[in-house]
């Protein structure tokens, strides 16, 4: 009887013909469509990456403390607010003394996910800081902006596990889906749920986006700054520094990924070790690729699947960079009549 109530439960809380579960997506995809923008807006030579990925995570918090206050709903972050640049992947959310300074020419991918009631919606885009914005950005940065482009658009048209169409865009651009990359199912709660689709089926570290590049993905010597808290693990913790950030971390983050950089002491962070070492927390390692050999750019979406099998985008389509590729995808390709194709899309709020 206890397995079928869950069963149940878990079935009521994932069913998008609910117009409360909608809703909260909704809501949540609302936030990311209106702090991504003004994150985009803040990338200028000069820019600080320590300080906009802080930025990026007090906005989704000044933005969730306005929603959902009659009942007491757990809100905020679903993924840190992370900004990599050129050739690091995934997972950037430096500390000071990691900090990166943004340049003229370099290209840039942000991402990051909100959260409603456990009901998740992020996405991630990329920009080039063109050192001249009356001419477009040429060769492979701009192959592999339109590659990533373009593949996030096809994968929403499909939708479709197995579908080999991300491969046919990146292989027009002559990129490659970087090894692990997949389309993700999410739940309430569950950023990784059970169902998947592999856009490149080489063995590596799994991504839940469209990024492309040419090379293996590899872990940074970098310390993690973000971390996730693993429910599946009970200790009684020792230190009193560590007992007081757990549970700040529940609290705030409850069980999603938070960046250290938004603990706002350095006690709290000396709590972290303890908390990692008996599986309280699991780090996220950066991931990159070598430097200077690797061009990677990166778009997620969120889309809801319907009842009906269709798919409606609720995270915006911001427009890409200036850029002018020498390679295209052949007009009459099936690519190409799959990208003619009307999916329909949420508008977003102003909020």
């Amino acid at each position: 009887m206890e397995v079928e109530y869950y069963r149940q439960k878990f079935n009521a809380d994932n069913d998008l013909s609910n117009s409360v579960v909608l809703s909260k997506y909704r809501s949540a995809a609302d936030i990311v469509n209106a702090v991504l923008p003004q994150i985009i807006s803040r990338i200028v030579p000069g820019m600080s990456v320590t300080e906009l990925c802080k930025y990026g995570d007090q906005l989704i918090f000044s933005h969730t403390s306005k929603v959902y206050n009659k009942n007491k709903v757990e809100k905020g972050v679903a993924l840190p607010t992370m900004i990599c640049v050129n050739h690091y992947l995934q997972y950037f959310s430096p500390l000071p003394e990691n900090d990166v300074i943004l340049q003229h020419g370099d290209l840039v991918k942000i991402e990051l996910g909100v959260h409603i009631d456990g009901y998740i919606a992020s996405a991630a885009h990329t920009t080039i800081l063109n050192p001249n914005p009356q001419q477009p950005i040429e060769g492979r940065s701009a192959d592999v902006v339109a590659a990533a482009h373009f593949g996030a658009e096809v994968a929403l048209k499909l939708l479709k596990a197995g579908n080999r169409a991300v491969n046919q865009v990146a292989n027009a651009f002559k990129c490659i889906p970087v090894e692990g990359s997949i389309v993700q199912q999410v739940r309430r709660y569950v950023l990784q749920a059970e169902n998947f689709a592999i856009l490149n089926q080489n063995d590596g570290f799994p991504d839940d986006d469209f990024m492309i590049n040419s090379n293996e993905v590899k872990e940074s010597d970098l310390k993690p700054t973000i971390y996730q808290r693993n429910v599946n693990e009970v200790y009684n913790l020792k230190l009193k520094a560590a007992r007081s950030v757990f549970k700040k971390i529940t609290d705030t983050y409850s069980v999603f990924p938070f960046s250290i950089n938004s603990l706002e002491s350095t006690r709290d962070r000396l709590g972290i070790p303890e908390c990692v070492t008996h599986g309280l927390l699991r780090p996220y390692y950066v991931l990159l690729e070598n430097a200077g050999e690797a061009v990677v750019a990166q778009i997620k979406f969120t889309a809801l699947v319907m009842t009906n099998g269709n798919p409606t985008r609720i995270t915006s389509s911001i427009q890409s960079p200036y850029i002018s590729s020498e390679l295209s995808i052949p007009p009459e390709s099936d690519i190409a009549k799959l990208l003619a194709c009307e999916i329909k899309s949420v508008k977003a709020k102003h909020i």
